[in-house]
């Protein structure tokens, strides 16, 4: 830089060298814009010439050229802004923290005149940034400065100000800057793709040691790479390297020896100049990123004496066992302290053996008398004893223990002294309970904290210690001569609660320091503490467990809840309880001021069956519902009642005699199920309540199985068929599936109509009722295997379906996934396999075909039922719906064969009649004379019709060949 800029002594020796030599070149001049040419000139004659007036004259044409010449050198030589950056028209995201760097600008000086100092223009007081200049050298290339947010920005808005650059003669440049907010927020993920965040660093931990790193990515609209600076501790460094061109790594690492006991926590800020900025968002030139540096306590601080008091001076009438002061010290290493103990050193001490100290108090008391002690010093020397207090070390990994001494100095009392005395006999002070460290206690009147002391000299030389104060309070000064005002200050809050006691006792101790004196004065004092609200309510039990009945009613006391507050009632200690947490929360009612829980509604939710208990949380405040909150857990157990009624699984049950009338073609089961929770009352037990004629039946109280007592025999009477000598019911035909009301113009069956009940053991007893249909065995009656398509069919559906095709009444014994060889069906009936064996999935339908006398079986009913939405034929296959309809096509074929026979059953009948009928040409009297025709007279005739061939449609065999066809 020195070489493309050259100082101004070369600018110099350059006028020099373009004057001629018969100017006087003393004249040259260095000023502060460059070099100036100056020459003497007479006044008459208008030349220059010599001071001396030995010179000869010259042309004035030639002192101007050496004048211009050296013009151009002295030009243009205030400091100048970088035009890189310029602070025309700033971006900055709305997001800006205050007190973060949002710019850097950057100066240089031609001269070398550093450092350069950066300032604003005009007001600063009302200017939204402050300016901020770095350090800088002649060693620098250029200065620079941070600008730095001092308040919020906001979006839309623009802020003008003028920044100033000066040099250190004064030369100054000034520029004009804006900056507006945009609403964009700023990517620091983007800008930084790793963060330090919060290092732990050990305090002993060695110079140069790599603490973190940071990435941070450059602009993509700059050509020059991003460069990384560490701002905050000169205790810290940061070390660059780029592992892309445009990414950059920075390695934090250690400069000096940290200590944990003088600073335990360091706030570091990481500036990426030229980082990552949202084009059209944000032309900020550099990025900040806060770290924080956590230093981490080793133990390689001795312990410290808090308590020693170096002087103290023994009381008169001292006796052997008497104390006489206690030492306090503390670990050094404020991390994780050790345990002290104490010791007297007894090497090259004669004093040592007339003292004793408890090794754990730091208690020292007297052994031996005072007049031993005179006997071995002279009237007013001091006896000195050392103390050391030792670390406690109790593990093997543990660093090794340090230990600390202190010298104390014994003087014995002299009779002529009198003690220190207070201004009052006591003294009495409030303070707010858990008040924070620092806070002094203040003393109104008519107290007065002064201590005095009337002697003169050493013998007016006085301690101040707190006696019985376990290091809540501390006092200042500790030592004063002649007179001093003491103020006492927190040290720890922890026996400041109200709550544990309402006032703090201790004394100050007055003790002289002066030769051969232990004169002193105690003074109580008593600090009466305040309560506030620092304490939540605490609940009289832990949890609150009731039980309550399910069916239980609005107005229902379910619990009454009880909390405390130890805070005084005008200080927050008033409970209130405020709400109820949980489900069903709604469905209670909560006393805020007694804490009665009671049921709100009667429709309130609580069902055992679907849950049996609940938990809730009732809450609770202090300060009359708006302070401290306490919850506590509500756990409400549901006793079951007999709420729920059996239930059958249907309310028509339907079985069918078998042909030895001692059983049931398939077994006879009923079934209810009670929703109830327990037992007893979701035992249920049958019972048959109408129907069972002279007791033919039995019904399983348990298990629901319907039997027979004995066998039926068949037995006729007078007024009609009878079973077992039990005259039966009429039952109107109708469908006996569905239980649906009986079809116009079909005509009565037989049936045996039972009502069975099924009732809980529970108190009440609660129960339902069903009915039970007994078939007869007649020849009507067939047991047919169907294959549906589909699986798991709609029993409903397929119901109606087979009873449309059927001709008669379905009664659905089982239904179940049909596999290959499945009840020895043959597979070429369905197309040659099911079930898994490829194709569509069926199901196989077991059901009791009952007939009537006039079974019917409507064809354009059957062709609707096939055709219409939501049957079964929805999810068959287009394979089966070709075989359906190939096979309705032989169907017809079937049926039209079966007219042709009619017909010509019809025209043999025809011809028949004629021969008999006499007007027939084809009668045989017409023919023979006797009437006959090859008969003898009186001959009986025996008319043989030719069989016809006839199959009824939805007779008992037929029905079932052909839905088993099919």
């Amino acid at each position: 830089m020195t070489e493309q800029r050259p100082h101004r002594l070369a600018r110099y020796v350059h006028c020099r060298s373009i004057v001629p030599s018969s100017i006087n070149q003393s004249h040259i001049k260095m000023t502060r814009n460059g070099v100036t040419c100056a020459g003497a000139y007479s006044s008459t004659s208008g030349r220059r010439k010599r001071p001396d007036h030995t010179s000869p004259r010259i042309p004035l044409t030639l002192a101007l050229l050496a004048l211009a010449a050296c013009w151009p050198e002295a030009a243009g030589l205030d400091p100048k802004f970088d035009p890189s950056t310029r602070m025309g028209l700033v971006l900055v995201p709305a997001d800006a923290t205050v007190g973060s760097v949002i710019y850097r600008l950057r100066a240089s000086d031609e001269e070398f005149e550093y450092p350069l100092q950066f300032e604003l223009v005009g007001d600063a007081s009302s200017s939204t940034v402050q300016i901020e200049t770095l350090p800088c050298t002649k060693f620098n290339s250029i200065c620079q400065a941070n600008v730095i947010l001092t308040r919020r920005l906001e979006p839309g808005r623009y802020y003008d100000f003028q920044v100033s650059v000066k040099d250190t003669k004064g030369g100054m440049s000034v520029q004009s800057c804006s900056i507006t907010a945009t609403n964009f927020t700023t990517p620091h993920d983007v800008i930084f793709p790793h963060k330090a965040g919060i290092i732990m660093v050990p305090e002993d931990a060695k110079k140069g040691t790599e603490l973190d790193y940071v990435l941070a990515n450059k602009n993509p609209l700059f050509q020059k790479p991003v460069y990384l600076e560490l701002w905050g501790s000169p205790l810290f460094g940061i070390r660059q390297k780029f592992i892309s061109p445009e990414t950059a790594e920075g390695t934090i690492f250690l400069l000096g020896q940290l200590d944990f006991e003088k600073q335990a926590m360091y706030h570091l800020t990481v500036l990426a100049n030229d980082a990552y900025a949202e084009p059209g968002q944000d032309t900020r030139n550099i990025a900040g990123l806060e770290v924080v540096i956590i230093v981490e306590d080793v133990q390689d601080v001795p312990p410290v004496f808090t308590v020693a008091p170096p002087v103290t001076r023994l009381p008169a009438g001292l006796i052997p066992g008497d104390k006489v002061l206690q030492v306090h010290a503390e670990d050094g290493d404020k991390g994780v302290p050790r345990e002290i103990r104490y010791g007297l050193v007894s090497e090259g001490n004669p004093f040592t053996s007339f003292f004793d100290i408890n090794e754990t108090s730091g208690e020292i008391s007297l052994l031996r008398p005072l007049d031993d002690i005179l006997a071995l010093t002279h009237a007013g020397d001091p006896v000195l004893l050392t103390v050391i207090a030792e670390e406690v070390k109790v593990s093997r990994d543990e660093p090794p223990a340090m230990a600390t001494t202190v010298q104390l100095a014994f003087f014995l009392p002299e009779r002529s002294n009198s003690p220190p005395y207070f201004e009052n006999d006591h003294y009495v002070a409030r303070l707010d309970e858990n008040a924070a460290p620092g806070t002094v206690l203040t003393f109104t009147d008519p107290y007065t904290p002064r201590v005095m002391d009337d002697d003169a000299g050493k013998n007016g030389v006085f301690s101040l210690t707190l006696l019985g104060n376990n290091g809540t309070f501390e006092i200042s000064p500790n030592v004063a001569e002649g007179h001093a005002n003491f103020v006492v200050r927190v040290r720890d809050s922890a026996r400041l609660d109200y709550e544990a006691a309402t006032y703090v006792h201790f004394q100050i101790l007055a003790q002289e320091l002066g030769p051969a004196t232990n004169l002193s004065m105690l003074v109580n004092v008593t600090v009466y503490l305040a309560d506030v609200n620092d304490n939540p309510p605490v609940f009289e039990q832990a949890d609150y467990i009731v039980d309550l009945p399910e069916n239980m009613t609005a107005g229902t006391r379910v619990v009454q809840v009880h909390a405390t507050d130890v805070d005084t009632a005008r200080l927050g200690g008033r409970v209130r309880y405020t709400q109820i947490l949980g489900p069903h929360n709604t469905s209670l009612n909560l006393d805020p001021a007694s804490g009665v829980v009671t049921v709100a509604l009667n429709n309130h939710g609580f069902d055992r069956e679907a849950m049996p208990e609940y938990h809730l949380y009732v809450e609770a405040r202090d300060d009359d519902g708006i302070g401290n909150r306490a919850q506590v857990p509500l756990v409400i157990r549901l006793i079951d009642v007999n709420d729920e009624t059996p239930a059958f699984e249907k309310p028509l049950y339907e079985f069918i005699l078998a042909a030895d009338l001692r059983n049931f073609t398939v077994p006879a089961f009923i079934r209810a199920t009670d929703g109830d929770a327990e037992a007893p009352n979701n035992e249920v037990r049958y019972e048959l309540i109408y129907g069972n004629y002279e007791n033919k039946f039995f019904l399983h109280p348990i298990t629901g199985e319907l039997k027979l007592n004995g066998p039926l025999v068949p037995r006729t009477g007078g007024g009609g068929q009878s079973v077992g000598g039990l005259r039966r019911r009429r039952q109107t035909g109708g469908s006996v599936a569905s239980g649906g009301p009986p079809a116009t113009g079909q005509k009565e069956s037989d049936v045996f109509v039972l009502t069975a009940r099924a009732f809980d053991l529970g108190v009440p007893v609660r129960y339902s009722t069903a009915t039970i249909r007994v078939y007869p065995p007649e020849s009507r009656t067939r047991t047919v295997t169907f294959i549906v398509p589909g699986s798991d069919p709609d029993r409903k559906k397929v119901q109606d379906t087979l009873a449309d095709i059927t001709g008669g009444r379905v009664i659905i014994q089982e239904v179940r996934p049909y596999r290959t060889g499945d009840g020895g069906i043959p597979t070429d009936l369905i197309g040659g396999g099911g079930g898994s064996g490829g194709g569509a999935e069926r199901s196989v339908v077991i059901a009791t075909i009952l007939y009537d006398a006039d079974s019917v079986v409507d064809i354009a009913k059957i062709q609707q039922r096939l055709s219409i939405n939501g049957t079964v034929t929805n999810i068959i296959s287009q394979e089966e719906r070709s075989a359906i309809l190939y096979k309705a096509e032989n169907r017809v074929l079937f049926w039209l064969l079966i007219f042709l026979a009619i017909l010509l059953a019809l025209g043999i009948l025809t011809l028949l009649l004629c021969c008999i009928c006499p007007r027939c040409p084809l009668n045989a009297t017409n023919r023979s004379p006797s009437g006959w025709d090859g008969e003898k007279p009186g001959q009986q005739r025996i008319d043989r019709p030719i069989p016809v061939p006839s199959r009824r449609i939805g007779s008992t065999e037929g029905g079932a060949t052909l839905a088993k066809a099919h």
